[in-house]
């Protein structure tokens, strides 16, 4: 198959073309990303003429290599703009902390405030794990509970303080990060 690619890719790329860019804009909407994924396959199929071996027909064969472009694109702009929705919130964050703090007493007692309105067993194994540096494993042992419980109040004390303190994520990030 790879000397008949090699002999009549025009024909080929003006019969399919507008096909397969039809279906990579049914996924991808953009029409200029949709030229793109479509050049990508085209680039492939010429790049690999040499030593293409197609047991489908050459119709199946490109939908599945659009389809398949179009995926990896898509995947990548789901990272893409999660990444740019983190980055957006920590922005936004930075943007209202409030570091008017005067004291590292008075970053203390907004954290100790948060902490104190969790429940009673959660804020318990918060500080053990957090404040003591236990382990999950020395907690339960402690509390006589598993730790898969231990770290589902971790999970939920986490959850509640970044709430609590939204308005403060960097104060929350260091909590995170002291174990």
């Amino acid at each position: 198959m790879g000397k008949d690619i090699q002999n009549s890719f025009d024909r080929i790329y003006v019969m399919y073309y507008s096909r397969m860019l039809r279906f990579a804009k049914e996924y991808v909407v953009f029409e200029e990303d949709a030229e793109n994924v479509v050049q990508d396959v085209f680039l492939l199929l010429w790049e690999k003429r040499e030593v293409l071996d197609i047991r489908i027909s050459l119709v199946s064969y490109l939908f599945s290599l659009v389809k398949n472009r179009s995926l990896d694109y898509l995947r990548h702009k789901v990272v893409a703009e999660e990444y740019k929705q983190e980055l957006s919130f920590k922005l936004m964050s930075l943007e209202q902390l409030n570091y008017t703090f005067s004291s590292e007493e008075e970053i203390e007692k907004v954290i100790a405030n948060a902490i104190d309105k969790l429940p009673e067993r959660c804020r318990e194994i918060f500080l053990k794990s957090r404040i003591e540096g236990m382990k999950y494993r020395e907690i339960a042992e402690e509390l006589n509970i598993s730790a898969n419980t231990v770290e589902n109040h971790i999970a939920i004390a986490l959850k509640k303080l970044r709430v609590e303190l939204k308005d403060y994520l960097p104060l929350l990030l260091f909590l995170v990060s002291v174990k």
